[in-house]
C-alpha cells in the first residue's frame, strides 16, 4: 500500500511538472502577467506589452519558428503553433497603447 501511494505521488508530481513546463513558453522581457492557469487544460497565461502586434509576431517566430496558421488584422492577431506535441495559440489585441498578448495551451495532440 505504502508503495502504492509513493507511486501515485511520483506520477501526479510528474504530470504537474510537465504541465508547469509547457506553460513556460517564452514571453518578451517587459511582458507583466495577469493571470496564469497551470494545474487544468487548457493552459493559459495572459498579460500585457507596450511593444506594437508586428513585434511582438516577430519575437514568437523567433522563440517558436514560423505558425502553422496566422489569422487577424493590425489591431487583432491570432498565431497557432504546435509546441511540444500540444496545440498553442497566442492571441495579442492592441489597444490604449498596449498589447493584450493571451496565451492558450491545449492537451497533448
Amino acid at each position: 500500500m505504502k508503495k502504492l501511494i509513493i507511486l501515485s505521488l511520483l506520477l501526479f508530481t510528474s504530470f504537474k511538472t510537465l504541465a508547469i513546463n509547457v506553460i513556460d513558453i517564452a514571453v518578451p522581457d517587459e511582458f507583466v502577467t495577469t493571470m496564469e492557469v497551470t494545474d487544468e487544460y487548457p493552459l493559459v497565461k495572459t498579460g500585457y506589452l507596450t511593444q506594437s502586434i508586428s513585434s511582438i509576431t516577430d519575437f514568437y517566430q523567433q522563440q517558436l519558428g514560423d505558425p502553422l496558421k496566422i489569422t487577424g488584422s493590425e489591431n487583432y492577431r491570432t498565431l497557432y503553433y504546435n509546441y511540444q506535441n500540444r496545440k498553442v495559440r497566442v492571441s495579442l489585441y492592441h489597444r490604449n497603447y498596449v498589447t493584450e498578448v493571451s496565451i492558450m495551451i491545449e492537451k497533448t495532440l
